[in-house]
Order: structure tokens, then C-alpha cells, then sequence
């Protein structure tokens, strides 16, 4: 599905303005539309139609399902190992304050506008060949998780089987990107009603999995130990534990609004987001007392591979998929293959909507919905087959300056420029030619992303977000007004 003028025009700006405050705005009056197939899906250019809409509890489903992830419970270990339980805890609420926060006002936005993330930045803050930008971004990120995810995955599966060959391990890979690119074809509803069942499943397994600790007597050691990772100073650890978390609230953020957009209420929003929090915190907690139980036989693990104490310990942390094999067995493998089936669904979801964004920005034509999907699968077996995952891990430190930075100043543009101080309009009109580049967006973005970036590389400021988040919103506005007669008259974007 591609880019349709007549289709994508939807209501008029100002009727969607006034009208989606209350309930969602949809694509045309009557009767609600039918769609052919379970694989159908709402093209990214189209606004939400009415017969597409779902109940809050089923886009909660999805980002439990997203947040619910291997990569998650690898978080609650980095934080947990890396700040002690303690410091991990203060983390744990300043995650909890800053998904939900992020999550609400940029899902407001596009449930107001009945697109995704990708569209109304691209409207609001890089217009069309700027978006071409965030696209490469959003792609080198979420399909970045979707190529780490594969691979924690697949190596799971190998370690728990003993299969070693370069064949089993290729036909492994590949087998598992057509599993999302299979489940991703179906239809928003039905990827809904799969999470939940998902969610249900993967916490009562790893319930279970608690439990075996709790037996084992280790889980008041497992609830209140201090830092693990040797040679660690504990402002440090903190700082790195903060910056990981800061760094998946600005993406759940992003990634959620491409789902609250199906919302039948603006209130709904609150909830959606309240529970996606929720979810995230619960599996950092679980991450961290599961990677706890596997860690001994995970350090003991990797030293034997000749890594020294302390590469043994951060490899323990971040293959969350040997420490669950190692330490539960087959149910160990559910756990991974329950967490990773619901989030790269969603992953792949997020990965084609940038691809198909990507080529209407440079070449003005639409994608087929199951081509923008495969495509975004074939990047991320790429990334693995180039042996770029270490490059994509690496880049993951600043992510969080770019997806925090590019929330913010979404979060500005609508609700402070266009908004209070009445530069520019809000409600977006797709029947309008669009501009090239908008230039006080990308500008925006561009140069507060350097300046963190070498703050951070630099070690000035080990948690780059306090100053990228205000910086993004005070320059964003200063330019705005100074050239605000010229965004006013249109001149401009």
C-alpha cells in the first residue's frame, strides 16, 4: 500500500482540529469502511478509518507485547548490574515517568492527526525530503533491534541445540525474518489479539522461572545485590543504567505513536501509554532477577571462551538468551521465543513504515505494504550478514540523543510553536504540496544531535538527554520566533 492524494486528503484541517479532540478522526462520513482481507493495513499516508479503530485494552496489548521484549529483559540486567538494585530502582521510576510522558504527548499528536510518527514528522518537522532523514534514522534504529533481536534469538536457539555450522546458522537467520515478515502481513487487529496472548503466556513462564529462584533461595540476593559488573564506579554505573533507559523511552515513544493513532479517544491515550510503562517495568524487574539466576554459569560460560572477568561479566548482561538456556533449560528457550515472536512483529511493523516513508520522500511513489516489510527484513538480515551489529550497538549510545531530541521537538513544534505561541498551524493538510526540507527542524535536530554527541564522546556529560531535551526546545523556539512573519506568510516552513 502506498501513498493515494485522493485517499490520503481525508477530512479538512480544521474540521480534524476540531473534531479529534473528542473521538478519533477518521477517513470520510457514512457507512465505515470495509477492508478485503485479514492482511490488510492501513496505508501510511491514510488516515485511520472508523472501522479500524481499536479498543485501548488491544493497542496496550501491542506495546506490552513491544516493551515485553529479550532486549528488555536485557535492560533490567544492564540496569541492575550495572547501578546495583538500589540506584537501579531510581532508574526504574525515572523510566516509568519519561516513557509515559513521551508516550502521551507524542501519542496525542497522532491520534489527533490519525497518522504515524513517521507522517506527521514529516509534515511537522522535516517536511518531504527531509523525512528522508529521519526515515534513515528510525530505520538504522528500529530495524537495527529487529537485526539484534534475530540474532539473540538465533544464537539462543543454536546454543540450546549445539548446532554450530555456518549453514545451520544462515538458514536459522533467514527462517526467522520470514517468520515476522510473515506475521507482520496480518492485519493490526489480529497482531493485537496475538500479543496478548503472547504477554499472558511469556509472564507466566517466566513466573515460573522466579519461582525456580525463589526455590533456590537466591531471591533476596537476586532483589537487593549492589553492582556486579567488576571495576564499576557506582556514579558511573548509574549514569549508564539512566542513559540506556532514556535511550528505549524516547523509542517506545516514537514506535507507540504508529499504533495510538488507532485509538477511538483521545482520553484512551492515557491508559495506552500508563500501561506500556507499566509492561516496561515489570520486564526490567523480571530481567534482572532472571539474569541474576544465570549469571554464575554465564561468566563461568564466557571466561572459558578466554574472556577476561570483566568482558565475561558484560557478555553474561547482554546475551540475556545463553544466561536464560543456561539457567532454565527449555524453558529458558520459551521465554526468548515467547518475547521476541510478539516484539519483532511489531519491530517489522515499524521498520516498513520508515522504508515506505523513505522512497516517497526521494522518489514521489508508493510501496507495496509486503514489499516495504520484506524490504525492511532484508536490511536487517543485511546489518547481520555484514557484520554491522557491533556498529548498530555502538550507535544505540546515541540513539537515545537522536530519538529524545526528535520527541522533543515534535513535542514543541505542536503544543508550544504551533500551539501557544501561534507560529504556524496546526492540523495537517495533505491535499497541500509539500515543501522540501524544513529547515528549523532538520537545523534543530542536526545541530543539538553534535553538540550531545561530543558531550557525551567527550565524557562533559554522561547523560546527554539533560541537555539535549531543553537545548532541542530552546533553539527550536528562538529560531521559531525570529522567523516567525515568515512562517506566518507561509513563506517558509
Amino acid at each position: 500500500m502506498g501513498f493515494n492524494e485522493e485517499k490520503a486528503k481525508g477530512k479538512p484541517t480544521t474540521d480534524v482540529a476540531k473534531r479529534s479532540r473528542g473521538r478519533a478522526p477518521s477517513e470520510g462520513e457514512g457507512s465505515p469502511k470495509k477492508r478485503g482481507s485479514a492482511t490488510s493495513q492501513v496505508s501510511l499516508f491514510e488516515r485511520v478509518p472508523q472501522s479500524e479503530r481499536l479498543a485501548w485494552p488491544d493497542i496496550a496489548a501491542i506495546l506490552s507485547g513491544v516493551v515485553s521484549s529479550l532486549s528488555k529483559l536485557m535492560g533490567g540486567g544492564i540496569v541492575a548490574f550495572y547501578a546495583g538494585c538500589q540506584m537501579g530502582g531510581v532508574t526504574v521510576a525515572i523510566t516509568f515517568a519519561l516513557s509515559f510522558l513521551l508516550t502521551w504527548f507524542v501519542g496525542r499528536i497522532c491520534y489527533r492527526e490519525g497518522l504515524p510518527s513517521n507522517v506527521v514528522s514529516r509534515y511537522y518537522i522535516f517536511d518531504k525530503k527531509g523525512s528522508a532523514a529521519g526515515s534513515l534514522i528510525w530505520i538504522f534504529v528500529i530495524v537495527g533491534v529487529l537485526a539484534v533481536g534475530t540474532v539473540q534469538l538465533g544464537n539462543a536457539i543454536l546454543f540450546a541445540f549445539g548446532w554450530e555450522s555456518e549453514v545451520a546458522r544462515w538458514t536459522l537467520f533467514i527462517g526467522i525474518s520470514c517468520v515476522w515478515v510473515f506475521m507482520a502481513l496480518f492485519g493490526t487487529k489480529i497482531i493485537a489479539r496475538m500479543n496478548a496472548v503472547f504477554v499472558v503466556a511469556l509472564f507466566c513462564v517466566m513466573g515460573y522461572v522466579i519461582y525456580l529462584i525463589a526455590v533456590d533461595g537466591q531471591l533476596a540476593e537476586a532483589a537487593t545485590h549492589g553492582i556486579l559488573i567488576p571495576g564499576v564506579e557506582p556514579v558511573q554505573g548509574f549514569a549508564y543504567s539512566v542513559n540506556y533507559a532514556i535511550m528505549t523511552s524516547g523509542l517506545m515513544a516514537l514506535f507507540a505513536a504508529d499504533f495510538t493513532r488507532f485509538a477511538r479517544r483521545e482520553r484512551d491515550i492515557a491508559p495506552i501509554a500508563a500501561t506500556g510503562s507499566i509492561f516496561a517495568i515489570i520486564t526490567y524487574i523480571c530481567g534482572a532477577l532472571i539474569v541474576f539466576y544465570g549469571f554464575d554459569k554465564s561468566v563461568a560460560y564466557f571466561a572459558a571462551q578466554g574472556m577476561d572477568p570483566t568482558l565475561a561479566a558484560h557478555a553474561a548482561v547482554t546475551n540475556p538468551g545463553v544466561s536464560l538456556v543456561l539457567a532454565a533449560g527449555g524453558v529458558g528457550l520459551a521465554v526468548i521465543c515467547l518475547s521476541q515472536m510478539k516484539v519483532e512483529t511489531s519491530n517489522s511493523i515499524g521498520g516498513a513504515n520508515a522504508v515506505e516513508n523513505l522512497v516517497n520522500s526521494i522518489t514521489g511513489r508508493s510501496l507495496p505494504w509486503a514489499a516495504a516489510v520484506v524490504g525492511a527484513n532484508a536490511i536487517g538480515l543485511a546489518f547481520i550478514l555484514c557484520n554491522i551489529l557491533d556498529q548498530v550497538n555502538a550507535f544505540m549510545s546515541y540513539s537515545s540523543i537522536l530519538t529524545s531530541s526528535w520527541c522533543v521537538l515534535l513535542i514543541t513544534d505542536y503544543y508550544i510553536v504551533r500551539g501557544k505561541m501561534g507560529i504556524g498551524r496546526q492540523g495537517i493538510d495533505m491535499a497541500k504540496p509539500e515543501k522540501s526540507v524544513h529547515w528549523r527542524g532538520v537545523g534543530t535536530i542536526a545541530v543539538v544531535t553534535v553538540i550531545g554527541s561530543v558531550l557525551y564522546a567527550t565524557n562533559l556529560v554522561a547523560v546527554p538527554f539533560l541537555v539535549v531535551a531543553p537545548l532541542t526546545m530552546v533553539a527550536y523556539i528562538a529560531v521559531s520566533w525570529l522567523l516567525r512573519d515568515k512562517i506566518r506568510a507561509g513563506a517558509i516552513g
